[in-house]
């Protein structure tokens, strides 16, 4: 493959936040927010009601101004809830109001939460996937990626990317396209599932046989965990902005290099746009919008954590629900609370019947 190309990408880098909002959560994964009458009360979505801010005395709720007095010690506090005195922990959130990323994506098609994920579960994510300070570690295929961390069920279900998840597809009965796994790009590669570009199901043919049409409501997101940080170097994934609109696949001769002996890049002009994005963002793009994998060449590996989040009707590409069996036999599901239980077992077992 000749390297020695122009790359004539635009490139949009997501920075890293200097703050971040933050979610005050009880030992059950439920989350402290107001109601519409402007009580404390406890959810499990990720919306602007469960969205804080610390201050001086205490947390400030971002949508409504209210400031809960309130004694933090050890990143945790005590509330009364329904005369009930309950903890929180006081933990890691998004940099902006979760409508304000649904906004984005409905606009765009293309969203980034950048550092979304606290530092532990990147780590974890790295740990799985051998990279970064794993790097000389051997990535294990033996069990389903899911039982081999918290980081990776904690990753699939972060409680403010599900939230626009749901709302951009309008329903909250979703699952998951297959298995959450690793894309780990090699140095001086592209990834093999990735290299042409593409649109994913069900807008293109997969195992199921299943082809929608473009025009109309989304079927499907991409839920792209950005593992290692992604730049322009290492192999970050490659957009057509707005081609979620477009109706028809990309071009021919963009994947043609590729049928060259040797192959060579696809296509990788002006038209094309990579986000360079922190560890620990998430990115969420409507499944209909071209894209491949970018083009390695650090010297390092890169990983992210790849997911299809799907609608009822959508047959998935592969049965997710053997992963959630053995997830649920599994000592590392003891270790997600009960939100975190309850949403990793839906997305992965609500697989559509197939008649």
């Amino acid at each position: 493959m000749e390297q020695q190309e122009t790359f004539e990408e635009q490139v949009i880098k997501v920075p890293r936040p200097d703050h971040h909002f933050v979610l005050l959560r009880a030992s059950s994964g439920a989350m402290l927010g107001l109601d519409d009458k402007g009580e404390l009360a406890l959810f499990d979505d990720g919306d602007d009601r469960v969205i804080w801010d610390q201050v001086a005395d205490g947390v400030k709720h971002v949508v409504t101004g209210r400031v809960v007095n309130v004694d933090v010690v050890d990143s945790s506090c005590r509330l009364s809830i329904n005369s009930a005195e309950m903890t929180f922990d006081i933990c890691h959130g998004p940099d902006r109001l979760p409508s304000e990323y649904l906004e984005i994506l409905k606009r765009d098609g293309f969203v980034c939460l950048p550092c979304i994920l606290p530092p532990e579960v990147v780590e974890g994510l790295q740990r799985v996937s051998c990279t970064d300070d794993y790097e000389d570690l051997e990535i294990n295929n033996d069990i389903p990626k899911i039982c081999q961390d918290v980081a990776v069920g904690r990753a699939l279900v972060e409680p403010v990317s599900l939230w626009v998840l749901r709302q951009y597809l309008q329903t909250r009965e979703l699952h998951v396209g297959h298995p959450p796994g690793f894309g780990v790009v090699q140095s001086d590669q592209l990834a093999r599932a990735g290299r042409g570009w593409h649109s994913d199901v069900p807008y293109t043919r997969s195992a199921s046989g299943q082809l929608f049409d473009r025009d109309g409501p989304p079927k499907a997101c991409n839920r792209n965990v950005v593992v290692t940080d992604f730049t322009r170097e290492n192999g970050a994934t490659v957009f057509r902005a707005g081609s979620h609109l477009i109706d028809s696949p990309p071009p021919e001769d963009w994947n043609a290099p590729l049928q060259e002996d040797p192959p060579g890049l696809p296509y990788h002009g002006p038209e094309a746009t990579i986000y360079e994005a922190p560890a620990g963002s998430v990115s969420l793009y409507d499944s209909r919008t071209w894209h491949r994998a970018g083009f390695n060449r650090s010297g390092r590996k890169r990983a992210a954590m790849l997911t299809s989040i799907q609608v009822p009707e959508v047959i998935p590409k592969r049965d997710s629900r053997p992963a959630c069996e053995k997830l649920n036999k599994s000592p590392v599901f003891a270790q997600l609370d009960e939100r975190e239980q309850r949403e990793v077992t839906e997305l992965l077992s609500n697989q559509p019947v197939v008649s």
